[in-house]
């Protein structure tokens, strides 16, 4: 068995390392275009290693040959269609992949475009996108509540999180995802409201507390809305733990600084110039935000009837180590490669994965904590 990890940052040698734990038997590779980084994951697991750009096409399905699975841990997923070129090269050499895709390009991409599935058909593969926790676990809450009721019609996610200069590709994603281009399935039509369209206050359960979001571009009113038959509306809103990270994520929109049309005689586009900045000595004394010491929290409100009445149900996850987007992906692919899912095309965890089952996996995880409640209780530790 041969499983290949494309990208070595934080979560690529994550799901590395949760690979090389579930399954000792396998011939792992890991790549990364900064070959120092891929070896040195390769030498902490034993395993091999190779420096790769995944823009080069020629390198990439090479690197795919003969593999029984494919991890993109390359991000951001949007970027230079990151996420889209190496399921592409996943469906010319036949080899399953699964990644953790959180930008909403790629979902629409995947799961609204019948051509990616029909082609992994054809090629007799499986491609599982969305994997984290937002995407991933929101949409496995999500899952766990519409099979709960009669009949669904509605599911909400909102999520707070911690802003960080150390990760660099969740920046970029984050920017790109609140920009206001992303789709929001609303009276059963995809619609797109724009940059921080009608914000709300969510009290998240403590230590989170109370937070404003707004409308977010992650997966899951794409990937829920073709997932679970019968909803009428999925939407999304997100938005940092920090005022002072939200502020500057809503000017640099506002200032165009998102935008990767390059300006007339310039290398770089606005959005690669400030992302460069934001990283550089400089750019860091000025945008070093510090953290807050709580979880990200991540909810999924789910609504419809249960016994011909209406009823609401809440399911709300907190990860205290930013490692349940790795421990969640690296679960979904250990369910692929040992034939737990039997299907061919392309889906999001929620069109293929028992949310039951998964849930209580995960929550064996000691930095992740879930919850459920109903409208007519208090909240309590999700038991399964």
């Amino acid at each position: 068995m041969k499983i290949i990890v494309l990208g070595c940052g934080f979560h690529g040698r994550g799901i590395a390392y949760e690979l090389s734990e579930s399954l000792p038997d396998a011939d792992i590779l890991v790549a990364d275009k900064i070959g120092s980084r891929a070896q040195a994951v390769a030498e902490k697991i034993d395993c091999q290693w190779l420096e790769l750009d995944i823009h080069d096409a020629a390198a990439l399905r090479s690197a795919l040959t003969d593999g029984s699975l494919v991890f993109n841990g390359v991000g951001p997923y949007h970027y230079k269609e990151s996420g889209l070129r190496v399921v592409d090269a996943a469906i010319k050499e036949a080899v399953p992949c699964v990644d953790m895709s959180d930008d909403h390009e790629v979902a629409e991409a995947l799961l609204l475009n019948t051509d990616w599935d029909k082609r992994a058909k054809d090629a007799g593969i499986a491609v599982i996108t969305g994997t984290g926790i937002a995407p991933g676990v929101t949409g496995m809450m999500a899952k766990l509540g519409y099979q709960t009721l009669d009949s669904t019609d509605s599911i909400d996610i909102r999520f707070s999180w911690n802003y960080s200069l150390e990760y660099p590709a969740a920046l970029q994603h984050f920017f790109r995802i609140s920009s206001g281009q992303a789709p929001q399935f609303i009276n059963a039509e995809y619609v797109r409201p724009g940059a921080f369209a009608e914000p709300e206050l969510v009290e998240f359960l403590e230590p989170v507390g109370i937070k404003e979001v707004s409308y977010s571009g992650i997966n899951d009113p794409v990937s829920l809305s073709v997932s679970l038959p019968g909803l009428t509306r999925v939407t999304a809103k997100g938005a940092y733990h920090q005022p002072r990270a939200n502020d500057l994520l809503s000017s640099m929109i506002r200032w165009g600084f998102t935008s990767y049309d390059p300006l007339p005689g310039e290398t770089l586009a606005p959005f690669e110039y400030l992302m460069q900045h934001l990283m550089s000595d400089q750019g860091r004394g000025t945008f070093d935000i510090p953290m807050e010491p709580i979880p990200m929290a991540a909810r999924a409100t789910v609504r419809g009837y249960l016994n011909g009445k209406p009823k609401c149900l809440n399911y709300e996850a907190h990860d205290f180590s930013r490692r349940a987007t790795t421990s969640a992906a690296a679960r979904v692919a250990v369910l692929l490669v040992n034939g737990k899912l039997e299907f061919t095309g392309v889906r999001a965890p929620e069109g293929c994965v028992d949310p039951s089952l998964f849930l209580k996996d995960l929550a064996e995880h000691p930095d992740i904590k879930f919850y459920a409640w109903d409208e007519e209780s208090q909240s309590q530790p999700l038991v399964f």
